[in-house]
């Protein structure tokens, strides 16, 4: 008798252990443990979403238009005697080329990432084209005066469109056959009836397309 009844005792135990064990799953804590990792698992996800893009972002730059980025950036105060005017070249900061222009460009750092420097004749300047907003500017120094024949400004000042304006030194140089290309794509309006071996010149409220052989205006533009 005593045997049965320990068997009965160990088959009793067994079903209350099962059935603990069962009811165990069942329990607020399970349950919430379940949903906290079913949300830690859609954050991981949407952060490795995340990160994908921002990766893909930096492999794959995106596109922006040569005129658009020109006439947001000549809209800006200092650099209103640009517009018109082709940059020599246009380079935009990234984690590749970084170290390199950072040797040669003092002062600049990671906070210029994503930035363009934009490079002219005589001045280079770090545009934020994203915030609109530049945040450096070298001037550099040119002689025009020795480049020009002896009568070129003799000449110039003589018309009309250049009165008020003989005190001031201006900034540019004769047109090629590239840079013309470019400006006319670029500004059809301001240089549809210039051509190769004409002079631009920038002064500060005003731009001028100059024929030294016809002593001749092109055309006068006003900037700002």
């Amino acid at each position: 008798m005593a045997r049965g009844d320990s068997l009965r005792q160990n088959s009793s135990y067994s079903s209350s252990h099962i059935s603990d064990d069962t009811h165990l799953f069942e329990r607020p804590f399970f349950q919430y443990l379940i949903v906290f990792s079913i949300i830690a698992t859609l954050i991981l996800g949407i952060v490795a979403v995340a990160n994908i893009y921002q990766l893909k972002k930096s492999l794959v730059p995106r596109t922006i238009s040569v005129n658009d980025f020109l006439k947001k950036l000549t809209t800006h105060k200092e650099m209103k005697s640009y517009v018109g005017a082709s940059p020599l070249n246009i380079v935009q900061i990234s984690n590749n080329n970084f170290a390199n222009l950072q040797s040669q460009i003092n002062g600049l750092d990671i906070t210029f990432i994503g930035s363009f420097i934009v490079q002219y004749t005589d001045r280079v300047v770090i545009y934020d084209y994203d915030k609109d907003n530049i945040k450096a500017t070298v001037t550099l120094q040119q002689n025009l005066q020795s480049q020009l024949p002896s009568d070129f400004f003799a000449k110039l000042n003589a018309h009309s469109e250049l009165q008020g304006l003989e005190s001031q030194q201006p900034i540019g140089g004769q047109l090629d056959a590239a840079s013309l290309n470019t400006l006319k794509q670029q500004f059809p309006d301001v240089y549809a009836s210039a051509k190769v071996g004409d002079y631009l010149l920038r002064y500060q409220a005003k731009l001028i397309v100059y024929d030294y052989n016809q002593d001749k205006i092109i055309n006068s533009v006003n900037l700002g």
